[in-house]
């Protein structure tokens, strides 16, 4: 059975914030609902019920709060188009923070990896080495998966039609030792 793909930070944190009202017990019921989500959660409801005084003007701590923000937001400019668009080598790149062959980029530009079996902490690394978001990975690997054209040209034999596999199955067709694939798969 495969498992349903795990909902994101900010889809969890943006239903809280539609539903949160101060002392009505939405907090404690996120909490028990999302656990893995808890510190985000905190920190929002803390965000939430913090006052303000439209009187004050924003000191050094708020520009520089924001300035943070808009430097990451400038770091993760890649888009779903730039990530079709992008070489094999860019995913290869991506790969190598976690040692892996070249042979598992590839199952990720070719988006030949079904993502409910990706662990949401392999999905956050690639996202990073990516330079983009975890929501724009996970809208590109959403895609049909495509087979790639030089390999087709290449090849004798005309080329069976590329299907999603599970994450550890690429891992094994790439090679990858047991305890290694073991490593990859356990989410903490």
């Amino acid at each position: 059975m495969a498992r349903q793909p795990q909902i994101t930070t900010d889809d969890v944190l943006r239903a809280f914030a539609m539903e949160f009202e101060p002392g009505t017990g939405v907090l404690q019921r996120f909490l028990a609902q999302y656990p893995e989500h808890s510190v985000a959660l905190v920190d929002l409801s803390m965000e939430l019920t913090r006052e303000f005084d439209d009187d004050v003007p924003p000191g050094t701590a708020e520009f520089d709060l924001v300035a943070a923000g808009m430097t990451r937001l400038r770091e993760n400019t890649i888009t779903l188009q730039s990530l079709r668009d992008a070489p094999a080598k860019v995913f290869a790149d991506a790969i190598k923070e976690f040692s892996l062959p070249m042979q598992v980029g590839l199952a990720f530009r070719e988006r030949r990896i079904d993502v409910a079996t990706l662990p949401q902490r392999v999905l956050a690394k690639v996202a990073e080495a990516l330079h983009t978001s975890t929501e724009t990975l996970l809208s590109y690997l959403a895609l049909p998966p495509e087979a790639s054209l030089a390999r087709a040209r290449k090849s004798t034999v005309k080329s069976a039609a590329p299907e999603k596999v599970s994450f550890e199955r690429v891992l094994q067709d790439a090679g990858v030792d047991q305890q290694s694939i073991s490593n990859l798969l356990r989410e903490e």
